[in-house]
């Protein structure tokens, strides 16, 4: 959508008409957080990426109406833009979906996951998540989650699981995502098997906490697969 503003303009639409739309934004923040708890820092990589692109100018950020409706949201544009090197950081300002590719995703998912389970830091582990900036990704977090934790212990798989209940707690992991990323585990369960035999009763675990946790909806069953949840 960063991409898409730049393209449009200026020949279809003008940094006046881009300023009121996030002037707009200032004053429904409260209702788009309802459902969106971290939407003020989304706005404001939305703003400062706007104003490094040049569709929006620098002076939008010091208007006396701005930083009234903006607040908290305009200071922190603010802060991303006058950071070291912030021309290359606001290039990848929507994490690693954004000019990075899959493979490079994998690993840093891989790596957070790897520290998660050795540290239990849940809220490190929450915030390395958020950093990725990929919501369309977390079906492979959900994947990867439960792959690496599925010859560790019992402890450990309720730790990852803990992790899957938390993002969708925060409102990070939405259902269908977490839906897809258990389909592709069951998709997968004949490869995992071969190196892990209990894999099937792992995974029926992993389902039936998610479902618990609210992470997969209740009924869920997988999807294009003949394979049964319960026995």
């Amino acid at each position: 959508m960063s991409q898409l503003l730049s393209v449009l303009y200026p020949d279809t639409i003008s940094s006046s008409m881009i300023g009121k739309g996030f002037e707009r934004l200032f004053e429904i923040i409260d209702e788009i957080e309802i459902d969106c708890p971290n939407a003020k820092s989304i706005v404001a990589i939305y703003l400062a990426r706007a104003v490094k692109d040049e569709v929006l100018p620098p002076s939008f950020l010091s208007d006396a109406v701005v930083c009234n409706l903006g607040g908290d949201i305009v200071d922190s544009a603010k802060l991303m833009l006058s950071r070291e090197h912030c021309g290359s950081r606001l290039e990848h300002s929507w994490g690693p979906g954004d000019g990075r590719p899959v493979e490079e995703m994998k690993i840093v998912v891989d790596q957070l996951l790897e520290e998660y389970l050795t540290s239990a830091d849940l809220e490190e582990a929450v915030r390395c998540t958020v950093e990725l900036k990929s919501p369309h990704f977390y079906h492979e977090v959900v994947k990867r989650a439960v792959r690496h934790a599925v010859d560790k212990s019992v402890d450990q798989q309720q730790l990852m699981s803990a992790l899957l209940a938390r993002l969708a707690q925060d409102g990070l992991l939405s259902i269908q995502q977490a839906e897809k990323g258990f389909d592709r585990l069951y998709g997968l369960l004949p490869d995992i098997s071969l190196d892990t035999p209990n894999a099937s009763e792992v995974l029926r675990g992993f389902t039936a906490r998610a479902i618990d946790d609210g992470v997969l909806s209740g009924n869920y069953q997988p999807t294009l697969y003949s394979i049964k949840i319960e026995e």
